[in-house]
């Protein structure tokens, strides 16, 4: 008996049909079939979780006829090896490194909106301390970055000098490293497992396992697998490039929407000095609720051409029902 028609009698004798063991092997439906057909055979790693599912030895599934032949490798459906320019590279780490940067600029407008305001509202012992812990923050972000460039020139260099292979396979991922044609690490992940898979620039990002490589889309076919990935699951879409002025304006307003209470507050605070009636000026607040709403509507046409937006609609609603809430103030 060959060795597809053994998996298809074990799998009827257990009452399965061929996509409930395919989910039991990590492999599609298509892949039992081939076997059963006996146009393809289960390659090395699919033989040990054959064995588990029937309960049975490698040895009788393989059975007579292929006693004494070596176990076929399985093709690929798609392969690729290349190796990154120092450019390439340097574009990577911008890519980054771009959160650490905006996080770092967001505490720094705080801090110095913070300063202002305790200048000219006067200082006590709670704003010391707030402001203490401000400048923490902005420390320990400033010493993120720094030592984030610094051992990236570390690893750039070595990354300069290796070569990566991606293999795709019907279940799995196989990603190796090469250096000087020698093999230095393998990593292997099952499709179900796959954390993410981003596109930025001119590169494409794989995550899994906590890891994250990187794929040069200049050396993928068309219709390869990371691309129609992509697009098959809606929660991690492929995100489109932005345009430098979609860019600066979506930053501009975020930036300008978390800012908006704080300078409100303190123009009233300001405006209170002189007659003494900082509840009573509150309706300021409610001159400021262009700047949120603004990041609101940005967050709506970016999401209709298909960049990021949730960043700006998610500010702009917070921030306009803080403004409006702390204004009513003045009514009361």
């Amino acid at each position: 008996m060959k060795v597809g028609e053994k998996i298809q009698e074990y799998r009827k004798s257990f009452g399965m049909s061929q996509d409930e063991l395919g989910q039991k092997l990590f492999v599609s439906r298509q892949t039992i079939s081939l076997w059963e057909k006996g146009q393809t055979v289960p390659t090395i790693d699919n033989l040990p979780r054959l064995k588990e599912v029937f309960g049975v030895t490698v040895d009788e599934i393989l059975g007579s006829e292929c006693m004494n032949k070596p176990i076929q490798e399985q093709v690929p459906n798609e392969q690729y090896r290349f190796s990154f320019s120092k450019d390439e590279l340097n574009d990577i780490h911008k890519i980054q490194m771009t959160q650490y940067y905006n996080r770092s600029a967001i505490i720094f407008t705080f801090l110095i909106l913070y300063i202002v305001s305790v200048a000219s509202s006067g200082a006590n012992f709670y704003s010391g301390f707030t402001l203490g812990l401000i400048m923490l923050l902005f420390l320990i972000s400033v010493k993120s970055i720094i030592d984030n460039r610094s051992s990236w020139k570390k690893q750039a260099n070595i990354m300069c000098i290796s070569e990566y292979e991606y293999k795709v396979f019907d279940d799995r991922l196989i990603i190796s490293i090469f250096r000087e044609n020698e093999k230095i690490r393998e990593s292997k992940c099952y499709i179900k497992n796959i954390e993410r898979i981003q596109s930025a620039g001119r590169f494409i990002f794989v995550i899994f396992d906590g890891q994250m490589f990187v794929i040069k889309k200049s050396e993928l076919k068309d219709n390869s697998f990371f691309y129609s990935y992509m697009y098959q699951y809606p929660t991690k879409p492929l995100q489109q490039p932005f345009h430098n002025k979609w860019i600066t304006l979506s930053r501009v307003l975020f930036v300008a929407s978390l800012l908006s209470l704080f300078v409100a507050m303190a123009l009233t605070a300001f405006t209170a000095n002189a007659d003494n009636m900082f509840f009573k000026n509150l309706w300021i607040l409610y001159l400021f609720t262009p700047i949120p709403f603004s990041s609101i509507v940005l967050g709506f046409v970016l999401k209709s051409k298909g960049y990021k937006y949730k960043k700006n609609i998610v500010v702009g609603i917070v921030m306009t029902s803080l403004l409006c809430i702390y204004g009513s103030f003045s009514f009361m």
